[in-house]
């Protein structure tokens, strides 16, 4: 009996009890529709993280002057005016790994459109800010050395100031008011999104350094650097050599903690790609469960099959069958409803999927290798859990099974 005329038969005995054919591939549907959507959601996931640390770039570093600890409490200290302008400028000439560094001023501000008015974030920087965090502009373009040296009045808008500034029109060469001073708007930036902490990064308007000291920030001093490393330096050793140099511009003795703070991209962007791992295979572990309790159903119905066809067995021995034969019909029919019960559950994985993007916004992402797996998955689970009653049933001797009621 070649291979396709016994999954013939196993689907002819299959669909002879078609409840509880259905019922015992329940539990592989539900599996393997957990598998596909927790796969799904945590491959979405995963290249969420990927994408957002490709926008934001793992290659900086940003620096904060908070002052001193003294027993656990921070001293205040007074940060002189110039500290963060003259210590970027050391640390762009002096640190080997750093090729560009720039002081920053943030604050939040209401600005003033020809079509409304939006509190947003306003930043200054100097041009290299745009290269450390890999940012371009989509349409028009940054600011420049010239534009900063002159003190320009012009600036960048993150998308989402836009909008809100000047709805769907083009916002290149529109005025803006800030601190009751027009800016022209000589470049709108592409879209960095959303951080991992929920924080829109384009809900952001910058100016060049030397245009917002003087127009807009006014007495507030910046107390932060933002620093970007060379490709072939590791950012650890940027770090270390930025916090040597600061501790030594700072005349900080060895027994003194740090005045300053330095933020590492790359290790965020790390808890955050650690942490979507972690999810995804808590994911699918819930996930392998549920298949698991299908694989056992699916042995269980084998085996009431096998004793509810002794009888049938035994004549299949009468005429000529050996317990390899026997063998092999009740595995194929255990696959077989495994893999039938993988296939439907590939759909409704897919359907739930798609569901999750509908109702929440989310990006599921369903790849043809999945359907592959899918099926594997339940192929295994069927062999698995369906060699037991098939050897049991190819062990009965013919004469007992032929006398079974």
């Amino acid at each position: 009996m070649n291979l396709l005329s016994v999954i013939a038969e196993s689907i002819s005995s299959l669909s002879k009890n078609k409840v509880r054919t259905g019922l015992s591939m329940l539990g592989i549907v539900i599996g393997v529709a957990s598998v596909i959507a927790m796969v799904a959601v945590g491959e979405g996931a995963r290249q969420k993280v990927e994408a957002e640390i490709k926008a934001m770039g793992d290659d900086w570093l940003m620096v904060f002057f908070w002052g001193q600890q003294r027993g656990g409490v921070r001293k205040a200290m007074g940060t002189p005016p110039n500290q963060a302008i003259d210590d970027a400028a050391a640390i762009e000439t002096e640190c080997a790994g750093v090729r560009a560094a720039t002081p920053t001023n943030r604050m939040g501000m209401q600005v003033i459109s020809e079509f409304g008015n939006y509190n947003t974030q306003l930043l200054g920087a100097e041009p290299c800010f745009f290269d450390i965090r890999h940012w371009e502009a989509e349409v028009g373009r940054t600011f420049n050395e010239d534009d900063n040296g002159l003190r320009a009045k012009v600036c960048c808008v993150g998308k989402t100031a836009a909008k809100e500034l000047f709805g769907g029109l083009n916002p290149v060469g529109q005025t803006i008011r800030a601190n009751r001073v027009a800016f022209e708007v000589v470049g709108l930036l592409e879209s960095k999104g959303f951080s991992s902490e929920g924080r829109d990064n384009d809900d952001v308007i910058i100016f060049p350094w030397l245009s917002f000291q003087r127009l807009i920030a006014g007495d507030e001093i910046a107390q932060s650097i933002l620093l970007g490393g060379k490709a072939d330096v590791p950012l650890s050793d940027v770090k270390q050599q930025v916090r040597m140099l600061l501790r030594q511009r700072h005349r900080l003795p060895d027994e003194e903690d740090d005045d300053f703070r330095i933020f590492d991209r790359a290790l965020t962007a790390q808890a955050n790609a650690a942490s979507t791992r972690t999810f995804n295979l808590l994911l699918m572990t819930i996930a392998s469960i549920s298949l698991l309790v299908g694989g056992v159903g699916i042995m269980n119905i084998m085996l009431v099959s096998v004793t509810e066809r002794t009888r049938e067995i035994g004549l299949r021995m009468a005429i000529g069958a050996n317990g390899f034969h026997i063998l092999g019909q009740f595995l194929t029919e255990a696959v077989v409803m495994c893999v039938i019960g993988g296939l439907l559950g590939f759909g409704l994985g897919a359907g739930a999927s798609q569901y999750f993007k509908w109702q929440y916004d989310w990006n599921p992402i369903i790849s043809y290798w999945m359907a592959g797996v899918a099926i594997a998955f339940a192929t295994g689970v069927g062999l698995f859990f369906g060699f037991y009653p098939a050897w049991r049933a190819s062990r009965l001797d013919p004469i007992t099974a032929l006398r079974f009621e």
